[in-house]
């Protein structure tokens, strides 16, 4: 990890794993309410999405669409309760949580590998897409805070979303995920960002992330999530915008995590953030239950400072 000598570094990395042990043998919290169910479609298909609006008028609050991993979502809300909801209530977002369906795929996962879903357009990137310029209109949202992200083929597809859409997601969250167009029977995939930078066209622009991997993740390896950094910070610099890493620090709450900042002047271009102990599961879980409300705030907190930007623009 930049920043922190390798001496320095182990022992910061068997402390945050002692302290973990207490996350891990929690029991969990309570569910949160329950987001109204709805359903959208375009030419590319029709998918259902639970929305959850703030109390108030909605008209020129933000927009975040949540993007679930490879399990069943439907069981997955009534397990956690998804507790995002409560943090759109505190912070004053809508927030949208897409479903995919069996039919589109057999374990439930968004196609981000699959090029016909990557283009501008086309498959379910544009139902995505789509679905969020809708709820603009819909509620008169703010267009220059909108914002994707999710975990897992959640986090997967909101790369793709900004490679396809940077003039509309002003900053993404690509968590446990992977570098864009990855192939994953060969693990291979551009890190130069040039592709990213290739499929944004004319529209090309710095897209500020929120980057979370596991480092006991045994199904998103972290290798991949250092790859998906690595990726970006390419793009960064081909789209305009070159990132200078800055100070790395560590936070305990809601388990032992090293945060890494990378800046380009007074914009935030990313923050990587590493937990330590919990596995592929208990990182979901973390984005989704009241145990991981403090890394849920972190997260809307980040992608809420940033406003959208225009071509080589980071910050708007």
């Amino acid at each position: 990890m930049r920043g922190i000598p390798r001496g320095r570094l182990t022992i910061v990395v068997l402390a945050l794993v002692a302290l973990s042990m207490p996350f891990l043998l929690a029991a969990p919290s309570s569910a949160q309410t329950t987001p109204v169910e709805r359903t959208f479609a375009n030419a590319a298909g029709a998918r259902d999405y639970y929305l959850h609006v703030p109390p108030g008028d909605p008209t020129g609050k933000p927009l975040m669409i949540y993007l679930h991993g490879c399990t069943d979502p439907q069981r997955q809300l009534a397990d956690t309760g998804f507790s995002l909801t409560r943090i759109a209530d505190e912070l004053g977002f809508v927030l949208a949580y897409p479903i995919q369906t069996e039919a589109a795929n057999e374990r439930y996962c968004w196609n981000w590998f699959d090029p016909a879903n990557q283009p501008r357009g086309q498959g379910e990137s544009s139902i995505i897409a789509d679905l969020t310029t809708a709820l603009i209109g819909e509620f008169g949202l703010d267009r220059s805070r909108v914002y994707v992200g999710g975990y897992s083929a959640g986090g997967a597809m909101s790369t793709v979303l900004a490679a396809a859409y940077p003039d509309l997601y002003a900053a993404i969250a690509p968590m446990a995920g992977g570098p864009y167009q990855l192939d994953p029977q060969t693990f291979s995939a551009d890190l130069s960002g040039a592709s990213i930078v290739a499929a944004m066209g004319p529209r090309a622009r710095p897209v500020p992330g929120f980057f979370l991997q596991d480092l006991a993740d045994q199904t998103s390896l972290y290798p991949i999530g250092r790859a998906n950094l690595t990726q970006w910070l390419g793009a960064y610099r081909l789209a305009g915008a070159a990132a200078v890493p800055g100070a790395v620090t560590v936070t305990t709450d809601p388990v032992p995590t090293t945060v890494e900042r990378y800046d380009a002047g007074s914009c935030a271009l990313a923050e990587f953030r590493t937990p330590i102990g919990p596995d592929h599961i208990g990182g979901g879980l973390l984005m989704q239950s009241e145990r991981g409300i403090e890394l849920q705030r972190a997260l809307m907190n980040f992608l809420l400072a940033h406003r959208l930007g225009g071509p080589h623009q980071a910050c708007g």
